[in-house]
């Protein structure tokens, strides 16, 4: 197994188990602020036996990558992707986004969700005020299959962005988010 799997599986593990911090986990008396951007990773990779055998077998301490996303509370859980305004798919097949083109309205939540391995999301251009940079950590930091990532768009205007190391084949998607 990979490092950065087994550090991916076990900040998801280690999130579970933090009080507040669970993927999913609603926490009813907090207010969502507005202008706080609501994205949130979500992981999908669960710890099995080997992977905690593996783990615990190591005598040397594992250094903490800075690159790897990890699950961090907020008021607003990400949504599912049946809960979204809009999906679109990451590689579904081929190095593009589904769709490439799309709009949608202030408020409105979009969801990236991955079909295949080794892609961010890397905003382009964006209307000024606007806090979408797209997914977490620097342009090499990409995600696995499974994983989605979802943003709330409050600042209407035109935004492109791309996969960056499929950027040289083209990967790119646009959308407008009107008033």
């Amino acid at each position: 197994m990979d490092r950065r799997r087994l550090l991916r599986t076990g900040a998801v593990a280690l999130a579970a188990l933090v009080p507040g911090c669970g993927l999913g986990s609603d926490d009813s008396t907090a207010t969502p602020d507005e202008s706080a951007p609501t994205e949130r990773p979500t992981a999908t990779a669960t710890p099995t036996a080997t992977d905690t055998a593996t783990a615990t077998a190591t005598p040397e301490p594992t250094p903490t990558p800075t690159a790897t996303p990890t699950a961090t509370p907020t008021a607003t859980p990400t949504p599912a992707p049946s809960e979204a305004d809009r999906v679109v798919a990451v590689a579904d097949g081929s190095s593009t986004f589904d769709p490439e083109t799309f709009e949608i309205s202030t408020g409105e939540t979009v969801v990236w969700v991955w079909h295949g391995s080794g892609h961010n999301v890397r905003a382009t251009a964006r209307p000024r005020g606007s806090t979408f940079t797209g997914t977490p950590g620097d342009d090499g930091t990409t995600y696995d299959e499974g994983y989605t990532f979802a943003h709330t768009f409050a600042v209407a205007g035109e935004y492109e962005y791309r996969c960056y190391p499929y950027r040289n084949r083209g990967m790119r998607g646009s959308f407008t988010v009107t008033e």
